[in-house]
C-alpha cells in the first residue's frame, strides 16, 4: 500500500503494558578478535550475517500475510524453516504511518522511522531492504531468497562486532564493539545500535496479532558543529582497531502507548550494524549486523 498521509512529528504520551524480570547477561561476537591479520589489520575477516529491515505497518492489509510467512521461516517448528541461514538473519521492522494513522509502534518514536523511511525511499509497504545495498520488494519469499544470495555472494565482512550486554528488567547496560580488519577512516562508513521487540501481542487492523524484531530506538547517534543530532555514528578506524560504545538505556514501561498491546521486557532484543554511506555501487550496503535476542 502506498503512503497517502502527511508526516507527523507528535511524539505521543506513553502507555502499555510490561513487567520487571531477572537479569540477563548475553554476549554476541561475529568470530573475528585480535587475532592475526587479514587485509593488513589485526582483526581477522569474519563471517558475514545478514540484516533485512522491513517497512510494514499495523493498517496495512498486505502487510499481515508477509509478516507472518516470514515468521515462519523463522520458526524452527515451521516446514518453511529456514535452517541454512536462521542464525544469521536478522529482522528489523519498521512501522509507519501508512495507510493509514494508529499504530501503535510508530506512534511511540516516529522521528528514526521517518529518518529511515526517507533514507531508503520505501514509499509502500511492506517493503524490505536486504543488507542495505538491495530493494527486496513486498513479498517474503523474496526476502528469504535475497537473504540467501547475501550468505553465497558476501560471506565474509572486514567488521567483527562484539556485544556485551545485560538486560536487567527493562535496563540495557553493557559494551558494543566494533572492530575493522583494514583502514576505514573517512570512507562513509556508519554504524548503528538499535533496540527491537519480539512477541508483543496486539489486535491490529489488519488483522495481526503476534508482532516480532518491532523497532523501537537507536541508541548511538553523532552531533555536528551546528548541533544537529543524526542516527548513526561515523566509522572511522585504523586497520585492527575498535570502537567500544557504552550501553546504558532504559525502556520506558509504557511502551507503546496503547493498552491494547501485551509484551514483556524479557523479549527485548539489541542490534549493531555497519552500513556505507560513500556513494558509487556499494552505497547503503551493510557490512556486517550482530544481535542479542534476550528472549531466545
Amino acid at each position: 500500500m502506498n503512503k497517502n498521509i502527511l508526516l507527523s512529528l507528535t511524539v505521543l504520551v506513553l502507555f502499555a503494558c510490561g513487567s520487571g524480570g531477572d537479569a540477563v547477561t548475553a554476549t554476541a561476537d561475529g568470530g573475528g578478535g585480535e587475532t592475526g591479520g587479514n587485509t593488513g589489520g589485526n582483526t581477522q575477516v569474519v563471517p558475514t550475517k545478514i540484516l533485512t529491515e522491513l517497512f510494514t505497518s499495523t493498517t496495512c492489509g498486505p502487510c499481515t500475510a508477509q509478516n507472518n510467512t516470514l515468521d515462519r521461516y523463522l520458526d524452527p517448528t515451521s516446514s518453511t524453516y529456514v535452517s541454512d541461514i536462521a542464525d544469521k538473519w536478522i529482522i528489523l521492522r519498521y512501522h509507519v504511518w501508512w495507510p493509514a494513522a494508529g499504530d501503535p509502534y510508530y506512534d511511540w518514536n516516529q522521528n528514526p522511522v521517518i529518518v529511515r523511511e526517507g533514507y531508503y525511499n520505501v514509499g509502500y509497504v511492506p517493503h524490505a531492504f536486504t543488507q542495505g545495498l538491495t530493494d527486496s520488494g513486498s513479498g517474503a519469499s523474496t526476502w528469504r531468497t535475497h537473504a540467501r544470495m547475501v550468505d553465497t555472494v558476501t560471506p565474509n565482512s572486514p567488521f567483527d562486532i562484539d556485544m556485551n550486554v545485560s538486560l536487567d528488567g527493562y535496563k540495557l547496560s553493557g559494551t558494543v564493539k566494533v572492530t575493522a580488519a583494514g583502514d576505514v577512516r573517512n570512507l562513509g562508513f556508519k554504524y548503528y545500535i538499535a533496540v527491537s521487540h519480539d512477541d508483543s501481542e496486539y489486535g491490529a487492523p489488519n488483522g495481526q496479532t503476534v508482532f516480532h524484531q518491532v523497532f523501537i530506538d537507536f541508541l548511538n547517534s553523532d552531533t555536528s558543529p551546528e548541533g544537529i543530532v543524526t542516527f548513526g555514528q561515523a566509522l572511522n578506524l585504523d586497520a585492527g582497531e575498535s570502537l567500544t560504545t557504552n550501553i546504558d538505556w532504559t525502556l520506558n514501561s509504557n511502551w507503546p502507548n496503547d493498552s491494547g498491546v501485551s509484551w514483556d521486557p524479557s523479549d527485548l532484543n539489541i542490534l549493531a550494524f555497519v552500513q556505507f554511506d560513500g556513494g558509487g555501487v556499494n552505497n547503503k550496503k551493510i557490512y556486517q549486523v550482530e544481535e542479542i535476542d534476550f528472549g531466545s
